[in-house]
């Protein structure tokens, strides 16, 4: 798209448009050019969302009012300056191996430049816009109430929430909780401070599962508060509300909005991997927001940098105060070649039917998702399924397992953390692959006694050699038990 900077008798700020969009009495700022090769004034501000213009729901007169009276803004979609590696204005990559070319409609071009790193969110290109909003949305002043109590530990983690609102305490905190420690509740307070002062609020959490458990429970709990969930497939992405409760890739259509930043689970795959995801939940926050990291397994760097000066707090006991459930390793010889004759394993059998016995409900993790689909249609049971993150009934299993409807559910690392079911036993089944990871192994080891009326639960590795992972997360969960 050939653009030019120019400035309307509208609004002050210069602005991008198409060169076919300049009407006779706007002044002209630059020459026309590629807008991915147009420079940008020094005070060239935008908040909110930050969106292809085939995802709005406008014509292309529209957007152009819309342009015209400052209301959005055209932004490059990747820019593409000299002596500079390219970048993509949404997700922030800028490494050369995740971009590549093709033929564009638009330029007509056989090498328009594409970035890779967030084409699932639609592709961003070179010579097209990304069309950002310039205001953010007002919201009238309540005040909200939650009659629940918090335990000393979850309060003082609370407090200190509340505090960096006020501007009493630093404005990154970590949050370092064990497992079925309440973190959702500690939030409260936090929600209705920052919703007091009138902020804009995300919940960023790497897994769709975690957004839509806790879209409910927030719902419940505050039900005049306006709030959005935004993940693949949402129909709420263009909502405007005061919290939002988003996986991190969702993240990247906003820019310079949110007052307030909650990331849960900020260890999780992929935020943990994927650099460009924490570009985008810092791109989306405003410059004085106020930043809480939730964790029960935080890496080392987080942990290093915002303990040397006082920026964390622990919570070291679950809510009904009962400890975390110490697994127990059992070896069962090489499954893998029981596994391959029988597509199955009579260890596992032998614990699904004790569990049967005593009517305990069970949650099997396994390495990958071919085997949770087959171990489950091996056993031909209407009351055994699996899930995993490719299945497209991936969202309803799990509520009908919240439900009861299923006895026992194989499932894959997807179901690791985040999601609370209650009165479960735990089995990891060949517990030292690789993905196993210490802090996985902790995740999954704290999905079981999470209920104040079955606080406790059987977790058990089925192995075939214990590896350094395993006994971590043991001593991990010995050494959270005697604090």
């Amino acid at each position: 798209m050939i653009c030019a900077w120019i400035r309307s008798s509208l609004h002050d700020q210069p602005f991008i448009v198409p060169v076919d969009w300049i009407e006779a009495d706007d002044e002209r700022q630059s020459s026309q050019g590629c807008i991915a090769e147009l420079e940008e004034p020094d005070k060239y501000t935008y908040t909110g969302r930050v969106l292809l213009m085939n995802e709005l729901e406008h014509t292309q007169t529209e957007i152009r009012e819309r342009v015209r009276s400052g209301e959005y803004m055209l932004v490059q979609g990747i820019s593409v300056q000299k002596g500079r590696r390219p970048e993509c204005r949404r997700c922030g990559n800028h490494n050369r191996k995740r971009f590549a070319t093709n033929r564009c409609s638009w330029c007509k071009s056989n090498e328009c430049l594409y970035c890779r790193e967030c084409i699932g969110m639609g592709k961003v290109t070179r010579c097209t816009p990304l069309v950002a909003e310039t205001h953010r949305p007002a919201f009238p002043e309540q005040q909200l109430h939650w009659s629940g109590a918090l335990t000393p530990m979850q309060m003082k983690a609370s407090e200190r929430m509340v505090r960096s609102l006020k501007g009493i305490a630093h404005r990154e905190q970590l949050i370092w909780a064990v497992c079925g420690a309440g973190k959702t509740e500690m939030l409260f307070p936090a929600l209705i401070e920052a919703v007091r002062q009138q902020k804009i609020i995300l919940i960023a959490t790497p897994r769709t599962d975690v957004v839509l458990e806790l879209i409910p429970r927030l719902k419940k709990a505050f039900p005049t508060l306006q709030i959005a969930g935004l993940y693949g497939g949402s129909d709420q992405r263009f909502h405007n509300a005061q919290l939002f409760i988003s996986t991190t890739h969702q993240t990247r259509r906003f820019h310079n909005y949110f007052d307030v930043v909650i990331v849960d689970e900020v260890d999780a795959f992929p935020y943990s991997y994927d650099s460009t995801l924490a570009f985008a939940v810092q791109k989306s926050s405003t410059r004085t927001a106020h930043t809480f990291y939730l964790s029960a397994t935080p890496d080392k760097k987080l942990a290093k940098r915002l303990g040397s000066t006082g920026q964390i707090v622990k919570v070291k006991r679950r809510f009904h105060g009962y400890p975390l459930p110490t697994p127990r390793f059992c070896w069962i010889g090489n499954w893998k070649r029981e596994y391959e004759k029988t597509k199955t394993s009579r260890y596992v059998l032998n614990w699904i039917s004790k569990k049967d016995e005593a009517r305990r409900r069970t949650l099997i993790f396994v390495p990958n998702r071919s085997m949770a689909e087959k171990l489950a249609e091996f056993i031909g049971r209407s009351d055994i399924t699996s899930v995993h993150s490719e299945d497209p009934s991936r969202k309803e299993i799990v509520e009908q397992f919240r439900r009861g409807e299923y006895q026992h559910l194989f499932t894959t690392t997807i179901l690791e953390r985040g999601v609370t079911f209650p009165s479960i036993d735990v089995a990891v089944f060949g517990a030292e692959d690789d993905i196993f990871t210490t802090a996985a192994l902790v995740q999954i080891a704290g999905r079981a006694g999470r209920s104040s009326a079955d606080p406790t639960g059987d977790v058990v590795f089925f192995h075939y050699g214990k590896t350094k992972a395993m006994v971590s997360a043991a001593r991990m969960i010995k050494e959270m038990n005697r604090s």
